[in-house]
């Protein structure tokens, strides 16, 4: 008997040694800013992480140049932390900015206008989210219709 417990166990020290590097967190901080190129019908995201309050913590900033069940109506900004669904605005509202709360923590998306070449055109949004004051988040949306 003792003689088949041993390459059992050996294959399943084996195992346990591979895959523990599979199950380790990620350690990556603050990526951005980076640059969101949105299409037709299409929902295009960006995850970065950075200390908060001193614990890592994972975003999501997803933009779509369309609103509206059959498309045509105006651009959305997504947010979530932790890929959850959170924050659904229309672009209009976050230039102001748009403040929730999460968790207990302060959380505020604001977005300003990117202009074309001819300081009249809006071509996207330069997008931030901090969390209690502290910047999780960010990258440049650039709106193709």
């Amino acid at each position: 008997m003792s003689y088949f417990r041993c390459p059992v166990f050996a294959a399943m020290t084996l195992a346990s040694v591979t895959l523990a590097g599979c199950v380790t967190a990620p350690t990556w901080l603050n990526k951005g800013p980076a640059e969101i190129v949105t299409g037709k019908g299409l929902i295009s995201c960006y995850t970065d992480a950075n200390i908060i309050d001193g614990e890592r913590m994972e975003g999501t900033i997803c933009a779509t140049p369309e609103s509206g069940f059959f498309g045509g109506g105006e651009p959305e900004i997504y947010f979530g932390p932790w890929n959850r669904k959170f924050m659904k605005e229309p672009v209009s509202k976050t230039t102001a900015g748009v403040q929730r709360e999460y968790e207990g923590k302060k959380v505020f998306l604001q977005c300003d206008s990117v202009l074309a070449r001819d300081n009249k055109t809006e071509i996207g949004r330069a997008c931030k989210v901090t969390i209690n004051d502290q910047q999780l988040v960010s990258a440049n949306v650039v709106f193709k219709f």
